[in-house]
């Protein structure tokens, strides 16, 4: 299964940093610097391994998708994107 999506939501979030509207989570956490982002990154995978053991699966789902959003963030405050994650990944099948 394709999720096309990864790239829709890089595009939102690099859409809403450019705008640079203080309204906007994705701007202000942006704004807050890597450091920020990354506490984040690390709160969003405990809350994901939490769920896994005591909230089931439409939580680890949940989390799962808070943990995905805020690495692209963190990915993106980086330089880097999921592009960059993705041939990390292809070059270990080989």
């Amino acid at each position: 299964m394709s999720c096309q999506i990864f790239e829709k939501l890089e595009a939102v979030i690099r859409q809403r940093i450019a705008e640079g509207n203080p309204q906007s989570y994705t701007y202000r956490l942006y704004s807050s610097g890597v450091s920020t982002i990354a506490r984040k990154v690390g709160e969003e995978a405990v809350e994901v391994a939490v769920a896994a053991l005591a909230e089931g699966r439409e939580r680890v789902v949940e989390e799962s998708a808070d943990l995905l959003y805020h690495l692209l963030v963190l990915l993106n405050s980086l330089g880097l994107s999921l592009g960059d994650v993705c041939k990390e990944l292809e070059s270990r099948m080989k």
